[in-house]
C-alpha cells in the first residue's frame, strides 16, 4: 500500500520539475536589439541634404551623422520627411512638428536654435553658424528698408526662426504684416507679384533675387540637431561630435562640400580647432563684426 502511495507522489514531483523547465523556457529573456537613432531629414537641401537625379539620399549632413555615429558607436539611420513634421507656423507662433513630438524619428536635422524654438524643444551642440537677411526682388523696386519694418509686408517660411518674434527681439520692430509661406517656391512668387515687399530667411543668395548686405542674429547658438526636451541623444551626439570635430575630420569633410555635392557656396562650417578651443566660433564664414545691437556685418578672411 506504501508503494502505491508513493507513486502518485513521484509523478506529481516529476510533473513539477516538468512544469518549471518548461516555465524556465518562457521566462528566458530575449536579446535586446540596441536602438537605431533616426535623424529626419527635408531631402531637398544641396548640398546639405537632397534626392539626387538617381533617386538616392545623399548630402553632407548624412556623412556627418554616419561620421559622429561611428566615433559613438551607436546605430543610425535617416529618413525623409516634410518640414512640417518637424516645424510649423500656427497663427504666427512657432510649434513643434508632430513627427518629432509623436516619435516617429529621434531628431530633426540642422535646424537653428532661436528662442521661440528652446521654449519646447532642446538643440545639440552646434553643428554649423547661421544668419538672417532680407531678401527682395533685383534692384529692391519698392525700397524696401529693414530699419522701416513698420511699413513693410515681409515673408516667411512655415517654422521658421526667421519670423515676426525675431524682429521685435533685434529691435527692429513688428512689420506692417507677416505672411507664411510653405516653402521657397511660394515666398518667390508674393515677391513677384509684389504682395510682400522682402522674404526674412537664413538664404544668402539666390540667383534671381538680390539679397540685401545687412545680416541679423535670429539664432541661439547656431545649427544643431534638434530633439525633444526628454531626448538623450545629446547625451551621446555631444562628447562624440566633439570628438569628431577636434580629430580635424569634420573641417576637412567641410573643405570637400561643394566639390563632393555642388549646391550653394558652403561658408558657414565651424573653424578648424585649436589646442585651446572646443566648439566655438562662427566657421569659415566671414568674420563677424558687430555694427549695433541687431545688425550683424561680414568681412571676408
Amino acid at each position: 500500500m506504501a508503494e502505491v502511495n508513493r507513486r502518485p507522489s513521484l509523478l506529481r514531483k516529476m510533473n513539477v520539475l516538468g512544469l518549471l523547465c518548461v516555465c524556465g523556457l518562457v521566462i528566458l529573456p530575449t536579446p535586446v536589439q540596441a536602438k537605431t537613432w533616426v535623424f529626419a531629414v527635408g531631402g531637398n537641401r544641396r548640398p546639405w541634404n537632397f534626392i539626387g537625379d538617381d533617386g538616392v539620399l545623399k548630402g553632407a549632413d548624412l556623412d556627418l551623422i554616419q561620421a559622429v555615429c561611428d566615433v559613438a558607436n551607436q546605430k543610425c539611420a535617416t529618413t525623409v520627411v516634410p518640414t512640417e513634421a518637424c516645424v510649423q507656423t500656427v497663427r504666427g507662433r512657432f510649434y513643434p512638428g508632430e513627427g518629432l513630438m509623436a516619435g516617429w524619428f529621434d531628431a530633426c536635422t540642422s535646424y537653428v536654435s532661436s528662442i521661440d524654438r528652446v521654449n519646447a524643444l532642446q538643440f545639440t551642440d552646434p553643428i554649423r553658424t547661421t544668419t538672417s537677411t532680407f531678401t527682395v526682388l533685383q534692384g529692391n523696386p519698392k525700397n524696401f528698408d529693414p530699419l522701416n519694418l513698420q511699413n513693410a509686408v515681409i515673408v516667411h517660411l512655415n517654422g521658421a526662426f526667421t519670423n515676426e518674434q525675431c524682429t521685435i527681439r533685434i529691435g527692429l520692430g513688428r512689420p506692417k504684416a507677416v505672411l507664411v509661406a510653405a516653402g521657397i517656391a511660394e515666398a518667390k512668387e508674393l515677391l513677384l507679384n509684389r504682395t510682400v515687399d522682402a522674404l526674412f530667411s537664413p538664404r544668402t543668395t539666390f540667383n534671381d533675387l538680390e539679397v540685401l548686405p545687412g545680416r541679423y542674429r535670429c539664432d541661439v547658438s547656431g545649427v544643431g540637431m534638434m530633439v525633444k526636451k526628454d531626448s538623450e541623444l545629446p547625451v551621446w551626439w555631444n562628447p562624440a561630435f566633439q570628438k569628431y570635430y577636434m580629430s580635424g575630420r569634420y573641417n576637412d569633410a567641410c573643405d570637400q562640400i561643394n566639390q563632393k555635392y555642388g549646391g550653394f557656396p558652403v561658408h558657414n562650417c565651424l573653424p578648424r580647432p585649436t589646442s585651446q578651443q572646443g566648439i566655438v566660433g562662427t566657421g569659415s564664414a566671414p568674420i563677424r563684426k558687430r555694427r549695433n545691437r541687431f545688425v550683424v556685418q561680414f568681412t571676408q578672411n
